[in-house]
């Protein structure tokens, strides 16, 4: 039953209105248990999320980035982890998008950059030599963060050298408010960090456009 009363009944239509918006919006939705389900399960997500920011229940893995033409170690990729008591070892695919969501992407993100900093320099002190480590940012840090702040705050604490840290923005965040982001990425780059473009071909796909953006690196989407 889609519902007995006004108030359930109009209750049922927002929470299928809410998929439908998460669908593509040009689509509609029948309220059902599924729904139902689908929502609860992301409310819960999102509280476990919270708490995991609280305690710091992220762990950092490290995917190393080689010199194709020597096979030499240059940098390594930071990809968080949400190491959850009762759920274990959580993958990006289930909670970032509801981090994104809820906002708690910006603290999660201030915890990675400050987290990949801090080892990278570790391993620096050890003897690593002039390696650099790539941090994803999500459009949200932008948008929501005080991204340059926080980034400074990281290499002034760890005492990275900013030459030994690539930030990772998408396509699909450069062209959501190009000149806003291209004066925040000129100042980034200004302070010697690197910058590159994930997932190249999921948006405009178009090589005219990098002209106007400081990027050292394009990474290109495997649909591309």
């Amino acid at each position: 039953a889609q519902g007995t009363t006004f108030d359930e009944l109009l209750r049922h239509a927002d929470l299928a209105m809410y998929e439908a918006k998460k669908a593509g919006r040009n689509t509609y939705r029948i309220f059902s248990e599924d729904i139902r389900s689908s929502i609860t399960e992301s409310l819960h997500l999102i509280s476990s999320l919270r708490q995991a920011v609280a305690q710091e229940e992220f762990v950092l893995h490290y995917q190393p980035v080689l010199d194709l033409r020597t096979g030499a170690l240059i940098g390594a990729e930071a990809l968080v982890r949400w190491q959850n008591p009762k759920l274990g070892m959580v993958s990006p695919g289930l909670f970032i998008a509801l981090a994104e969501k809820s906002g708690l992407i910006v603290d999660i993100g201030q915890w990675v950059l400050n987290e990949a900093c801090r080892q990278m320099q570790a391993w620096r002190t050890m003897g690593a030599g002039p390696l650099f480590v790539s941090v994803n940012l999500s459009p949200v840090q932008f948008s929501r963060g005080n991204i340059e702040a926080v980034i400074a705050h990281a290499l002034q604490t760890t005492g990275l050298d900013p030459g030994q840290l690539e930030l990772e923005v998408t396509e699909s965040t450069l062209v959501a408010d190009t000149e806003k982001f291209i004066a925040t990425l000129s100042r980034i780059q200004a302070s010697g960090i690197r910058l590159a473009i994930d997932d190249f071909g999921t948006g405009y796909s178009n090589l005219s456009y990098l002209q106007r953006f400081p990027v050292h690196k394009l990474k290109i989407d495997q649909s591309f």
